[in-house]
């Protein structure tokens, strides 16, 4: 519980700090403002290096202090009236609002690259003494880089405008696209269109961009969403027209437009004129209650090296006149009412509505890792969804696999939830099924599909499936499905993977196999010498059962241990993958202790054959 009348003495301490600092100097007592539960610090700062063409020689500030002093956050913004009214680089959007005493301009004084990096050689202080003083130099740093126009430099990794939204936005844009997919772009000839979007009932804040067209009805992009969009027919659909600029619509210093003559300036400024463009698509705003325009440019990386991907930004538009009394005069009832647009809907002083738009392609989704091309582009017939067939398949998902058919024809049950991806919402449903499901989620540009049988008793339908596939893995550990992968009346070449568990997962036996069929005879005399240590090894274990009077013992291993394997298995598969004629292997890799004490994993056996 915050004591909101007594301001915390490391505050105060760092606060007397200040007073020695050059054109600083503390405009009020400090306050605490109970909507952001934060304290307040408004003061002025007057930097002499500034360009005072751009930003005044004396500025005011306000301070947000979180009270947990010197943890927790800094934030530091323009004051309403008396500071900064433009928006640079690495601040907020510098709007104001009604009911704060400064604007929403957030300078980023501790981003952890960029000029200001090259200004100040210091890290962040974060002890009470010297935290806040080093977060008001940095501003000083700031102001100086932003009136000189220094705040970004050729090398520095480009940034977007920041957009504030005044209200909670759960509403997203999303659009899929590549950096390959630039250069068909720098090929269209056509610079507008009619777009298409859909929002999926099960995630209704989120509409995709589906499809976009020129004047002619030619497609000119569409975005691969995989199949939970595909399967997914309850769904809305809206429509709205995209226009593509030469760069980036900015206004000085860093920000969007904010009115619709704004936007009409930025699309001159660059050759375009944006009512010729969109004129003839804009019946479909006269439609629906809601529409949408898709702003498109090019972006780079790197500022100062080539456009890297086309980005896209959303504005939403109220609908249009229709059906108004025609006026003498006008030979064209378009022309009419788009007069009537531009006095109302569409007037220059009008507001943009701006909605959050986001890439979601599956370079954007897996920019923190991937695996590597070959694996992302083969499609995987996985076989077994138990607790190591879901790691692998929840694995090899959330890195790019595209295509992933499961085959099992157990359901889950309770027993299972302590070491299954799975969860109780699941409970006795099908795992290839409720796991296949859950990878539609996973990633979406997958497509995941289930086969409830138990290999190889599925029908011919689902053999064609299968044949359809580049590598088959099993993970069921079950000599029976060894044995029918090799008798399998292949009808096309495949490759095969096998991944079992010895007792407790201490250990992990891979094959990877680019012959054709299964090379059971050669697995099975490389597995038989493992396969008697780990009898010798565990000849005296009980091993547990579920529940009372079952039937049937259970495997023993933990879910750390089988998660540990399951990576380890991926990273082999990806070494081996590219290689579609390369050796075949065998591998055993097995958990390690020293002195009761986890000490790794190490590769007992490789066979290369």
């Amino acid at each position: 519980m915050t004591e909101k009348n007594i301001l915390p003495e490391p505050i105060s301490f760092a606060c007397s700090h200040l007073e020695v600092l050059e054109g600083y100097e503390q405009l009020e007592d400090m306050f605490w403002f109970e909507k952001l539960e934060s304290w307040v610090l408004h003061f002025s700062i007057i930097v002499p290096e500034v360009n005072q063409s751009s930003i005044s020689l004396s500025t005011q500030w306000y301070m947000l202090i979180d009270p947990l002093y010197p943890r927790g956050s800094i934030s530091i913004y323009p004051d309403k009236n008396r500071s900064i009214i433009n928006t640079y680089h690495h601040q907020n959007e510098n709007i104001a609002t009604e009911d704060y005493p400064w604007r929403w301009g957030k300078i980023c004084t501790d981003w952890d690259n960029g000029n200001l990096d090259r200004l100040s050689d210091n890290e962040e202080l974060l002890d009470a003494e010297h935290r806040i003083y080093w977060h008001v130099e940095r501003l000083k740093l700031w102001i100086v880089a932003a009136s000189n126009g220094s705040l970004m430099k050729e090398g520095d990794h480009f940034e977007l405008p920041h957009i504030s939204f005044t209200r909670k936005m759960t509403e997203k844009i999303v659009f899929a696209e590549e950096y390959q997919h630039l250069n068909n772009w720098n090929s269209v000839k056509s610079r507008s269109g009619l777009l298409s979007l859909r929002a999926i009932k099960q995630f209704p804040d989120i509409i995709f961009v589906s499809q976009l067209v020129n004047n002619k009805s030619e497609v000119v992009q569409s975005y691969d969403w995989g199949k939970l969009f595909d399967v997914s027919s309850d769904t809305e659909q809206y429509y709205g027209v995209w226009l593509l600029l030469h760069s980036h619509p900015t206004l000085s210093s860093w920000s969007y437009p904010k009115t619709i003559e704004e936007l009409d300036f930025v699309c001159r400024l660059q050759q375009i004129d944006l009512w010729k463009e969109v004129y003839d698509s804009m019946h479909t705003f006269r439609e629906r209650d809601r529409n949408f325009i898709l702003i498109g440019f090019p972006i780079p990386q790197i500022i100062g090296q080539e456009n890297q991907v086309l980005h896209w930004i959303a504005i939403e538009i109220p609908k249009l006149s229709k059906k108004v009394k025609k006026v003498k005069g006008f030979r064209k009832v378009n022309d009419y009412y788009f007069l009537i647009d531009r006095l109302n809907e569409l007037k220059p002083s009008k507001e943009l509505r701006y909605l959050p738009t986001e890439n979601w392609s599956k370079e954007a989704i897996l920019s923190r890792g991937s695996l590597n091309k070959e694996m992302q582009q083969d499609s995987i017939f996985l076989i077994g969804a138990g607790a190591l067939g879901s790691a692998i398949g929840e694995l090899l998902s959330r890195t790019g696999v595209s295509k992933i058919t499961i085959c099992d024809e157990d359901t889950l049950k309770i027993g299972n939830l302590s070491r299954h991806i799975l969860g109780l919402e699941y409970l006795s449903s099908n795992k290839a099924e409720s796991l296949s499901f859950r990878i539609n989620k996973n990633n979406l540009h997958i497509r995941s599909s289930a086969i409830t049988s138990r290999f190889p008793n599925i029908n011919e339908e689902e053999v064609d499936c299968l044949e359809n596939h580049d590598v088959v893995i099993d993970t069921t550990g079950s000599d029976t499905v060894i044995n029918h992968l090799n008798l399998f009346d292949w009808t096309l070449p495949k490759r095969f993977i096998s991944i079992s568990l010895g007792f407790g997962a201490k250990r992990m036996f891979l094959l990877l196999s680019n012959k054709h069929p299964f090379p059971r005879k050669t697995f099975f005399e490389f597995l038989q010498p493992w396969l008697a240590l780990e009898r010798e090894e565990n000849k005296d274990t009980v091993l547990p059962r579920e529940g009372i009077g079952c039937y049937h013992p259970l495997f023993p291993a933990r879910l750390d241990d089988i998660w540990t394997m399951a990576g380890l298995a991926i990273k082999e598969m990806e070494a081996w993958w590219p290689d579609s004629f390369g050796s075949n292997i065998f591998a055993v890799y097995e958990h390690q202790q020293f002195n009761g004490m986890p000490a790794g994993v190490i590769l007992k056996q490789r066979e290369v054959f």
